[in-house]
């Protein structure tokens, strides 16, 4: 059964190794502890909601050597704050929003932190922590953490669609995650939707893609295009200074009040992301697929988000095999923003057992 993510142990109820989690986002880095069951340790720094508060600022133009020692830094207090030896430290996971060359263990180009771009990341802090260090994608990393303790907690395996600015995609099958040759598998959000010349246009420049029909961006656009031809309570609720992030709850909240084409624009995106579903369950055959992030439209808690889902698994089940259909889930996922530094350190703890054993 899953865990929940709001019940965190002390470290006496805790049942070691131990194994931090990192998750390196845009604004800001999130480190968490987690023992060998997959438990929160409680570190007196969660909010009220539950949600992971243990975060150091790592800018976009730090310079990786600074903020390697800033993490090391940052896990060797938390170790000692919680009086845990570091030999109970099984390893970290390290979560980046970017890929790492396998050969050379440089990173790859982040797109968010350009001057990161082949430091080997990982090398440099297990040197500095004398721990080993895993490196895992965070779309990965998230996906994980809902396979392990999650809302896939059970499962065999899973894919988790995280919406938002874009859609970012985990696949975890038998415990190891799809990371592919170089590092790009699972780079489901470009899945081609839509072959037409004039497509829409994806964030990555190509056209036709999922994320160019699903993403918080791709429905702000789509949201601005119809209201310039048809009546709706959107309208008058996009001015010249509202942000493209702020139209999906417009158009979520406008829904919940009733608007046409507010829920025409919820329940298309539903039939978008069902048809790129339907083409990854033909490719990997997942167990479950969960949807996550921003953009979910009110999620499990809401009407609108239940009424989403359910279009998104009758969609899925016209387009797909019966024997697919009849067995796949489809849920949100539970883990929100936490989910990132728990997926890092589970993998951090699937390696170094895999290390150990040999396999």
């Amino acid at each position: 059964m899953p865990v929940d993510r709001r019940v965190l142990c002390t470290v006496k109820e805790a049942a070691p190794p131990f194994y931090a989690g990192v998750d390196i986002g845009g604004t800001s880095t999130k480190i968490g502890l987690l023992d060998d069951m997959g438990n929160p340790i409680d570190t007196g720094e969660v909010d009220t909601d539950g949600t992971h508060k243990s975060v150091i600022a790592i800018k976009t133009d730090t310079q990786p050597q600074t903020a390697v020692e800033t993490l090391a830094e940052a896990i060797t207090t938390l170790l000692k704050r919680l009086q845990i030896d570091k030999k109970l430290c099984g390893g970290i996971g390290l979560g980046l929003p970017c890929t790492m060359d396998k050969e050379t263990r440089k990173l790859r180009r982040p797109p968010n932190i350009p001057t990161w771009a082949d430091f080997p990341m990982c090398d440099e802090l297990a040197k500095l922590l004398g721990l080993p260090v895993l490196f895992c994608n965070d779309a990965n990393a998230a996906a994980y953490g809902e396979y392990w303790v999650g809302s896939a907690s059970g499962q065999s395996s899973l894919a988790l669609l995280t919406l938002g600015t874009g859609i970012g995609t985990g696949i975890i099958i038998e415990g190891r995650s799809v990371d592919g040759a170089i590092g790009y598998g699972g780079e489901c959000g470009h899945i081609i939707i839509d072959s037409a010349e004039d497509a829409m246009l994806c964030g990555c420049g190509q056209r036709g893609h999922l994320e160019a029909y699903c993403s918080a961006t791709a429905v702000a656009r789509r949201t601005i295009s119809l209201t310039m031809r048809r009546d709706s309570s959107i309208r008058p609720k996009i001015t010249p200074e509202t942000r493209l992030s702020e139209i999906p709850k417009i158009v979520y909240w406008e829904a919940e009040g009733g608007d046409e084409l507010a829920m025409e624009i919820v329940l298309d995106t539903a039939k978008y992301l069902a048809v790129g579903i339907v083409s990854l369950l033909h490719t990997v055959d997942v167990a479950c697929v969960l949807l996550g992030g921003a953009m979910t439209f009110g999620g499990k808690k809401s009407p609108l988000g239940q009424r989403f889902l359910s279009q998104i698994i009758r969609e899925v089940k016209t387009r797909t095999f019966p024997a697919i259909a009849d067995n796949v889930v489809i849920d949100f996922a539970m883990l929100g923003a936490d989910a990132g530094y728990i997926g890092a350190a589970g993998l951090a703890r699937e390696y170094v057992k895999g290390t150990q054993s040999g396999s």
